[in-house]
């Protein structure tokens, strides 16, 4: 959207949740009735309520203005959005086509008005996890941007079309770029990433309550813990003693991984900037630990384990006595994240512009490559 900002010619409509929205019916019964119904006939019912959803707009040669319900202009109509929007889009563009009202409403649609449909992988799967298979399906998507290589690979290994995977970097990384990211501090950051799933949940707040326990009181570092999403989504953060600061907005957290002296965390899609920034990454997924299984742990250790640090070397890392090498993490990063020029965003509405000029995604060449 920052992008499209800067485009005059371009208009476009986004909307969002003014709340967290559960992407599941809560009773167990509507739940495994609203699969069978999706899985059998295609269908699903429809939840939109305009009220916990704003847009965005940005018209030829305007600003972008947010909006709190549908412009009384707008006359497409639009089912899946129980209203009107402008225009017939020319393409559309999301980040969950395996989930929530993207998958259910928004590409059903899509495809019925003939509208391409451009998915932006949410997250970069390293290697082919228990949980992955929904990778398999495009889910209706014309071309799926990916993180790099790896997640290219891993993806068609699930099943899904390798001429819809197109490498393009995720748009996520392009802030690795811009120049005065970093916080400004006289103390060292050692940032934590929490998790909600188990056992890797229970694992990982082990491992913070010993940072906290070793670290907190000292002069030269600074304790960061970043909870995951859903974790705060299900419940009230952990609380945690005065002097540890805990990150809720995403502009804070991504200041964090700029300003990380080191960074510990389960394998997730945050190696991927820590590689390109050269910060020491302990990852608590190691064979041998129990926390997934094994095949993907030994898998991950594969990829990362020349690059990434065990929690039996924790304090050495934190402490300086090892640390991590800058050639080597730029080579897993180019096979993981692609590039960190800042410019993915620009990559991704430039395969955006070539599907709707009706060519195939395979046929995309890198504008800046």
């Amino acid at each position: 959207m920052e992008v499209l900002d800067e485009e005059e010619g371009i208009e476009y409509i986004s909307f969002h949740s003014n709340e967290d929205l559960p992407l599941h019916p809560r009773s167990f019964f509507m739940h495994r009735l609203r699969d069978f119904l999706w899985d059998r006939f295609g269908v699903a019912k429809n939840n939109f309520s305009a009220k916990k959803w704003y847009w965005n707009w940005k018209r030829i040669g305007g600003t972008k203005a947010r909006l709190e319900e549908a412009d009384q202009s707008w006359s497409h109509p639009c089912s899946a959005l129980k209203g009107f929007i402008p225009w017939k889009p020319d393409l559309v563009i999301g980040s969950t086509p395996h989930e929530g009202h993207m998958k259910y409403q928004i590409i059903p649609w899509a495809r019925k008005q003939g509208v391409p449909v451009l998915s932006i992988d949410h997250g970069a799967p390293m290697i082919p996890f228990h949980f992955g298979g929904y990778r398999g399906s495009m889910m209706g998507c014309n071309a799926n941007a990916v993180w790099g290589a790896r997640s290219k690979q891993i993806n068609v290994g699930y099943g899904a079309p390798e001429s819809g995977q197109v490498i393009t970097g995720s748009p996520t990384l392009d802030y690795l770029s811009r120049e005065n990211g970093a916080l400004k501090s006289d103390r060292k950051q050692i940032l934590l990433m929490t998790t909600h799933r188990e056992p890797i949940k229970s694992a990982m707040d082990k491992l913070v309550s010993s940072v906290i326990e070793r670290y907190l009181d000292s002069r030269d570092f600074e304790i960061v813990i970043k909870p995951h999403p859903i974790e705060l989504r299900n419940s009230e953060p952990r609380s945690y003693p005065g002097g540890v600061r805990v990150i809720l907005n995403q502009d804070e957290y991504i200041s964090s991984i700029m300003s990380a002296h080191c960074i510990i965390s389960p394998s997730s899609s945050v190696i991927v900037p820590s590689l390109a920034l050269g910060v020491p990454f302990i990852d608590i997924m190691q064979p041998g630990s129990g926390l997934a299984d094994e095949d993907e742990l030994v898998a991950l250790s594969q990829l990362f384990g020349s690059v990434t640090f065990t929690p039996e070397q924790m304090d050495d890392v934190i402490e300086g006595r090892i640390s991590a090498d800058p050639k080597k993490c730029r080579e897993v990063f180019e096979q993981v994240g692609y590039r960190s020029d800042g410019k993915n965003a620009r990559r991704v509405l430039d395969l955006a512009r070539h599907l709707v000029a009706g060519k195939q995604p395979a046929d995309w060449k890198d504008p800046f490559d």
